[in-house]
């Protein structure tokens, strides 16, 4: 199994060196990709970053150019998949375990996204959204966790409800709560298994 580490660097390497020669670029490349076309980070954010990937050994410096560890698998991140600078920084040491091959299929955490009836009472033809019943306790997580009082976690997430279009308010809670960088596992299972 794939550990959520080496997934989420395997992402934020392939942003960068995807399409560069042999996969290796500069620290000065990197750098500028992360910060200033894909605007991530900070280049201050982006040196810390790239210091610290090649002390624990998830960056390989040879000849001035830097690629990633061997046996990481880069892999192209999900459509609007963005890096959390604390998680990224906070990266424990690079441990040498089997290769994984490109085709064998990384397991990843998914959320659905099923219409609420909810927030589409004319569409009476829909299943009830039985995630609904925890939007109170997964508020309360959010707040507790990021240090935003309640009120502000609703705020921001109607907020994007209003910005996507149709999306649930329990769905719209999850995407606040990975903006805080808070522990995505946590959040699914405080959505339940009464969402599937």
């Amino acid at each position: 199994m794939v550990d959520e580490q080496s997934v989420e660097l395997g992402y934020l390497l392939y942003s960068a060196l995807q399409d560069a020669p042999g996969q290796a670029a500069s620290k000065e490349t990197l750098s500028r990709i992360w910060s200033l076309e894909l605007q991530w980070f900070t280049p201050q954010e982006s040196a810390s970053i790239i210091t610290h990937l090649i002390a624990k050994g998830w960056l390989v410096k040879d000849s001035g150019m830097l690629s990633a560890t061997p046996s990481l698998v880069l892999s192209r991140p999900p459509l609007g998949w963005r890096p959390i600078l604390n998680s990224v920084i906070s990266v424990k040491e690079f441990e040498l375990g089997p290769i994984i091959s490109e085709s064998e299929p990384l397991s990843v955490p998914t959320v659905k996204a099923p219409v609420s009836r909810a927030s589409n009472p004319e569409d009476s033809d829909l299943p009830p959204d039985k995630a609904e019943g925890s939007i109170p306790h997964l508020i309360e997580i959010i707040s507790s966790s990021s240090g935003l009082q309640n009120k502000e976690v609703l705020r921001r997430a109607q907020r994007k409800r209003r910005a996507l279009g149709p999306v649930t308010l329990w769905m719209a809670l999850a995407l606040v709560a990975r903006e805080q960088g808070l522990e995505m596992d946590k959040i699914v299972s405080a959505i339940g298994p009464e969402s599937s």
